[in-house]
């Protein structure tokens, strides 16, 4: 029969056949208690003391009890309605019974009785949650799925299709396309995969992170009439998809022009082009030349006062690394002045790259979208004819204004034979070359700017009378530049930042002093980009002409993480490789069972869904999301170790009998080989001295 008991009278008995997941959902089911009480009774049996009973059957009703109790929602004495049967096997049936016949409801269902309750109720979302111990997310998507296309829906209801494919086609609000894309996958192969479903309905969309959404911005889209969906069952809140793409292009094409034409007038320039990307074309600088200002030397006033402000930076950073304390106002106020310091420095610097506004009305740039989503400024000038500068006197059309017309002297006396020409010029490098060699620091700055000159005029024609180069590496295909990607528009950026303010000048003597007045930060970053840019692609292949171990102990050594810089696509791996090396990184992944799930899709759709889950979209584990978004192929890794040549590198350095003696104790050879005739020995010898001098 039915009858009230206080709760400090029941305990669970050992008998209820639940035994696991017991805590699962606990608080919920709390808060649902809490709401709307207690909807269904517990069933008991009577122990031995008087009034007392054991629960059979509504443990974790039981428990969440106890846990209001504690919380002080319930009082201590609060009293449940109970069934008490006689113990026995009737108790242990009732509590399998009651567990073994507790279907879960229907998705569809649980959606439409959500909406009921909203609609027919005039209850709030949040009213609802309450009511059900449930998040408001959960109702929102609970109300997102009973509002899909009846096709879909009716599918969902009948179990047709998943939860997970229903919560797919959820990520629009769009009916008609939901409709299209069901009527296109459930005949499809794989069309139940939530993944491809995902992907063609947003396909021709744009996520509210790209850099041109948060360059136009959320509210201007939206004033202008653009449409935004929220998935709501993303993993993350608040992802979006922007489904007006040409209405975004054209806000973000307009937003660009007015800056551009803004940033031309406030700085006096002939043009400054708009480019709706988030990278310059390198063609479109190649159709144009590219300006270098000279820097001017300091007035007497500023070098004056260049010198002050270093003598008191210096003063002020010892006092920071000795007497003042970390976060005194002393410190705050010294870090302050440091600050202040390096902005006037940086004014100085500026002054003396200006540019006269009769040049600078000839010169121009370009205005495009950073991948932060600011606008952003080329550092460098472009003229779209070859500048000039109404203050240089015209030169000379003969090249030598002191000629008097004797063909054979000149400037420097009566003309030499070729012959001697060439000896005098080999004596004299010689003379230059002992110098040079010892002069680490003329020899550092002299590499450094050889190898920024060669960057920095690479179409162009420079008589320096040096080997040493640093061009620009050949790629492989030639109308594959990667030029989209992180890394090459860190490169760029790169690029950009270097300082050329010494390579105006009309000299190399005149460009190798100004590029020695440079400070060493600005030297290093020309150095480093120069070399950077002379590395050859590689590949952590088996074998090959791709291959270099040492590229691999280079990438170690610089600590790159390349999952941060690369992420596979289909369009860039997986799309192009064999489905076993998929089907390898899916198990890699996710161990036998994710292989398993996909071992009979198509490649095209393997290749997506690959793609997709390597790029951190697929719905799966967090463990498995983890690995994925971090997996990466073996050749895109730096894990090689270099080999050994096959043939012996030999230094020019080292004396040609000593490598000859290590070859043949190599090979061993017996002693008439290695001791030869005298006489030929020594004329091989002499030989040998006459070819190294």
């Amino acid at each position: 029969m039915i009858q009230s008991v206080k709760v400090k009278n029941l305990s669970l008995s050992k008998d209820n056949v639940r035994k696991r997941n017991r805590e699962q959902g606990l608080s919920e089911l709390a808060a649902s208690i809490a709401a709307q009480g207690l909807l269904q009774n517990l069933i008991v049996t009577p122990l031995k003391k008087a009034g007392t009973f054991t629960v059979k059957a509504g443990g974790r009703r039981l428990r969440a009890i106890q846990l209001l109790i504690e919380q002080g929602a319930l009082p201590a004495d609060h009293e449940v309605p109970v069934l008490v049967l006689d113990d026995g096997a009737n108790s242990v049936g009732a509590s399998l019974t009651e567990n073994r016949q507790r279907a879960p409801m229907n998705p569809a269902d649980e959606c439409l009785g959500f909406k009921i309750l909203i609609d027919q109720f005039d209850m709030t979302v949040e009213q609802v949650a309450i009511q059900q111990a449930v998040t408001v997310r959960f109702v929102e998507q609970r109300l997102r799925l009973a509002d899909l296309a009846p096709a879909v829906f009716e599918a969902l209801g009948a179990g047709e299709i998943s939860l997970g494919v229903a919560q797919a086609y959820a990520v629009t609000a769009d009916t008609d396309r939901q409709t299209r894309v069901f009527e296109q996958m459930k005949h499809a192969y794989y069309g139940n995969q939530p993944d491809n479903i995902r992907r063609a309905i947003l396909n021709g969309t744009v996520k509210a992170n790209d850099a041109k959404a948060r360059f136009v911005g959320r509210d201007a889209y939206i004033a202008a009439g653009g449409r935004i969906e929220g998935d709501l069952f993303a993993q993350e809140a608040g992802d979006e998809s922007w489904t007006d793409v040409d209405l975004l292009e054209e806000l973000a094409g307009k937003k660009l022009e007015v800056a551009a034409a803004e940033f031309a007038q406030a700085q006096g320039l002939a043009f400054v082009t708009p480019i709706t990307a988030t990278n310059v074309p390198y063609d479109l600088e190649r159709q144009l030349h590219e300006f270098h200002p000279t820097a001017r030397a300091l007035t007497d006033e500023e070098q004056l006062r260049v010198d002050d402000l270093s003598s008191e930076n210096d003063n002020l950073v010892e006092q920071l690394e000795t007497s003042l304390v970390e976060g005194t106002p002393e410190a705050e106020s010294a870090n302050d002045r440091l600050d202040a310091i390096e902005r006037e420095l940086d004014e100085i610097d500026d002054a003396r790259k200006s540019i006269d506004p009769s040049v600078k009305a000839q010169l121009g740039t370009f205005v495009y979208i950073g991948g932060d989503g600011q606008a952003r400024v080329h550092a460098r000038l472009f003229s779209e004819k070859p500048v000039v500068d109404p203050s240089t006197p015209p030169t000379s059309l003969s090249g030598n204004s002191g000629n008097t017309g004797n063909d054979d002297e000149g400037e420097q006396g009566a003309r030499l034979s070729a012959t001697l020409v060439d000896e005098l010029a080999t004596q004299r490098r010689q003379i230059l070359v002992a110098h040079l060699a010892s002069d680490p620091a003329i020899a550092l700055d002299l590499t450094i700017f050889l190898m920024a000159q060669e960057v920095l005029f690479a179409t162009s024609y420079v008589r320096d009378h040096s080997t040493l180069k640093a061009g620009a590496a050949a790629m492989p295909i030639l109308t594959f530049r990667d030029e989209g990607s992180q890394a090459s528009q860190s490169i760029e950026d790169q690029r950009q930042h270097l300082d050329t303010g010494w390579a105006g000048h009309p000299t190399m003597s005149a460009r190798f002093d100004a590029f020695r007045g440079l400070d060493e930060q600005a030297r290093g970053a020309w150095v480093a980009y120069a070399i950077a840019q002379t590395l050859e692609p590689t590949l952590n292949v088996a074998e090959g002409g791709r291959v270099n171990g040492f590229h691999d102990h280079l990438g170690r050594t610089l600590g790159i993480e390349v999952a941060a810089w690369w992420r596979p696509t289909a369009e860039n791996f997986f799309g192009r490789v064999k489905k076993g090396l998929m089907l390898d990184a899916l198990e890699e992944i996710g161990g036998p069972i994710l292989r398993g799930r996909y071992k009979d899709a198509k490649k095209a759709d393997l290749a997506s869904t690959c793609a997709s889950l390597c790029n951190g979209q697929g719905i799966v584990e967090a463990e498995i999301r983890e690995k994925a978004i971090a997996w990466l192929p073996d050749a895109m890794r730096f894990d090689a170790q270099e080999k050994p040549e096959r043939v012996r590198a030999h230094s020019t350095f080292v004396a040609d009998e000593a490598e000859d003696d290590v070859e043949q104790d190599d090979d061993g050879a017996d002693d008439a080989e290695l001791t030869g005739d005298d006489d030929a020995s020594a004329s091989h010898d002499d030989e040998d001295f006459s070819r190294a001098a």
